[in-house]
């Protein structure tokens, strides 16, 4: 009987529509609560403490931003990650978009190449920085084997300063440049033919139809893929923890996080500087937003 009571309980719930929204959504709350809101507001906590893993937390206020905010190796990691920010945005998509074009005709072994250009996506970042530490190892990477061929002596590529940041800039668009290349692929096969054959006949050149009318189109897309970029190269990690390590002149703000909060086990400092990071991505995120509504809304 007790059991029968419960059924009907449930099923009463599940017919009223201000109830059965709230049980529909609710493990995705649940989920929401404990894997982000928790650790969200636990970490803004311990930006406010003093913690170095031995005893309790002591509450120092605003004393780890104000530390922060004066700290010249902070705001030195800070310029490199947007740095190499823009500069891998910049060579993503204008390479990817050329890709994207060419792949967007007929040729032989089109699907061969397209399924070539999908590799790197398939190769996890960290593993993706072993090999590529392995292969332009200055003693036996393959890449100075073949460069030797060419009469050229072995380069240190992540051994010399200046190079072994612009190596990380390398493995870094290596493996991200397909995602870009099929976005904007996506993207011209599904803009309307009609319109660009008749700007042909009427003698209007290439450049001049991808110019004012593709690029236009393609907007949206390429504002989805800075703003998701934007929020990966914030954040990158794995390029450094398989190569440099931060040496050289290549720590990022991500890295510097993980080195204050897990070497030097600053708890409180580390948080703050995450929280920094956070602050930072949200502004770039929320004007890449308005940006994608507005571009949305003229097309």
């Amino acid at each position: 009987m007790l059991k029968v009571e419960k059924t009907s309980w449930l099923n009463r719930k599940l017919n009223d529509d201000k109830s059965s929204k709230w049980i529909l959504v609710s493990p995705l709350i649940l989920v929401l609560i404990v894997f982000m809101l928790y650790p969200t507001f636990y970490s803004l906590y311990m930006s406010f403490t003093d913690y170095i893993m031995r005893g309790s937390p002591d509450f120092v206020g605003l004393d780890n931003y104000r530390f922060a905010l004066t700290d010249d190796v902070f705001w030195t990691a800070l310029w490199r990650t947007v740095y190499i920010t823009v500069v891998c945005l910049v060579i993503e998509i204008g390479l990817g978009m050329a890709i994207a074009i060419l792949l967007n005709r007929n040729f032989p072994g089109q699907d061969l190449i397209k399924g070539l250009c999908f590799i790197p996506l398939l190769i996890a970042p960290l593993s993706m920085s072993l090999m590529w530490n392995y292969m332009l190892h200055i003693q036996f990477g393959v890449v100075n084997d073949l460069i030797g061929l060419l009469g050229i002596e072995p380069i240190g590529w992540f051994s010399t300063l200046g190079l072994a940041f612009w190596s990380i800039i390398m493995i870094s668009v290596w493996q991200w440049l397909p995602f870009s290349i099929f976005v904007l692929l996506a993207g011209l096969k599904s803009l309307p033919k009609d319109q660009f054959e008749a700007a042909q006949v009427d003698g209007v050149s290439k450049w001049t139809i991808f110019f004012k009318l593709q690029l236009p189109m393609l907007t949206p897309l390429i504002i989805i893929i800075v703003l998701l970029r934007s929020m990966w190269l914030m954040r990158l990690f794995d390029p450094l923890y398989g190569t440099t390590r931060g040496g050289l002149d290549t720590e990022l703000l991500d890295w510097m996080i993980y080195r204050t909060t897990f070497v030097e086990f600053d708890i409180g400092l580390g948080t703050a500087y995450a929280m920094f990071a956070l602050y930072v991505t949200l502004i770039v995120c929320n004007l890449m937003y308005k940006r994608l509504m507005a571009a949305m809304e003229n097309n």
